[in-house]
């Protein structure tokens, strides 16, 4: 172990510093989990000491150059540079000058990549590895904001020494292993309910890229004003309130929630009936529990192309505009929406000349209870 005059003649330690609440434990501790001094300088000069050993244990294994990394993966110097780019890795600590840095799980990954040449054509392959690098992306980043503001924020603001923080987070980044196990379960229920959905949405057999759904936006009047006026804690606090209830009146009526696109929501059904109730559950639910914000809300009916786990087309272009013709607390419908949901109620709403359409619009409002 080094003694206290070697921390401090390696600038890890100033014995003076009142601030550095629990430093000298820190540095013992990290000493123990098996890092030089050396190390321990290059992180404090990176302002990373206390997470030393979390990134360690996040991504375990000596970082390879590009030239190692397709050596040893075996694969083809395009598809390897192409999966890397497509899967979204970027330079990370530790890496040699230069260079991203891979770790061998890492390699391995991107070589099983290779396999789905065996089914999928290169370019398809490609788009499907950018979808599950942009889902990884999100996860990864709700992760870590998960921990700043859930644990480390209450920790820093109670005054918490630094080997407590340090230990807090090297024993958050342990449940990775524990989730990571979890996720193929999870995976595979989210491939069959996309599968099942494809199948209703079907439009005729041999059609491949356009398929029957319902689409709805509902946006929130107001959110610009109080993300202005609340405090940073209290604003994110809203929007995870937020995001939750859209997610849960989404769901429970066998909807996909698609995205949320700052304070909108879109989503798809392939029954208008559950996008009626869907969209209305949402209308109701921000109107009386969000105070100053209002909802309005657009629904359209018919063929959009999927592609990427995502919509596109006339028809969600059309509903995404009808938000914009509703006036705060109302539901807008397009006539074939309106049809397609016969239990639902809805009022004569005119015709409306909708921006990116040369004719104008009948549409309908939906009646609430």
């Amino acid at each position: 172990m080094p003694s206290t005059e070697e921390y401090v003649a390696a600038g890890l330690y100033d014995p003076e510093n009142t601030a550095e609440h629990g430093r000298l434990e820190l540095l013992d501790w990290l000493v123990e989990m098996g890092f030089t001094i050396d190390e321990m300088v290059l992180a404090e000069s990176a302002g990373s000491l206390s997470a030393i050993a979390n990134d360690r244990r996040t991504l375990p294994g000596e970082r390879l150059s590009r030239s190692q990394a397709i050596e040893t993966s075996g694969m083809a110097t395009e598809n390897f540079d192409a999966f890397l780019r497509a899967v979204g890795l970027t330079q990370i600590g530790g890496a040699p000058p230069g260079e991203i840095g891979v770790t061998q799980a890492e390699i391995e990954a991107l070589a099983s990549f290779d396999l789905l040449g065996e089914v999928f054509s290169r370019e398809e392959t490609l788009a499907f590895l950018r979808v599950i690098g942009s889902a990884m992306s999100r996860i990864g980043e709700a992760g870590v904001s998960l921990f700043l503001t859930d644990v480390e924020a209450e920790m820093l603001t109670a005054g918490h020494n630094e080997l407590a923080l340090a230990r807090k987070g090297y024993d958050a980044v342990g449940l990775i292993d524990r989730l990571s196990a979890q996720l193929e379960p999870l995976l595979r229920r989210h491939i069959l309910q996309a599968t099942e959905r494809s199948r209703v949405a079907e439009i005729e057999q041999g059609e491949r890229f356009l398929y029957r759904y319902a689409v709805g936006f509902v946006d929130l009047v107001g959110f610009t004003e109080i993300s202005a006026a609340l405090q940073p804690k209290d604003l994110a606090v809203f929007i995870r309130d937020f995001e939750g209830r859209a997610h849960d009146i989404v769901t429970a009526v066998g909807a996909r929630l698609v995205k949320l696109i700052g304070d909108e929501v879109m989503f798809v059904a392939t029954d208008p009936e559950a996008a009626c109730v869907a969209g209305s559950r949402l209308m109701a639910g921000f109107g009386s529990e969000m105070e100053r914000v209002v909802p309005r809300g657009g629904l359209a009916f018919g063929d959009v192309l999927v592609r990427g786990g995502d919509y596109y087309g006339p028809i969600v272009n059309l509903a995404a505009r009808l938000v914009d013709e509703a006036v705060p607390q109302e539901l807008l419908v397009t006539e074939e929406l309106a049809h397609a949901a016969p239990t639902s109620r809805f009022d004569p709403a005119g015709r409306r000349m909708v921006k990116g359409f040369a004719d104008p619009i009948a549409v309908r409002s939906f009646a609430f209870e």
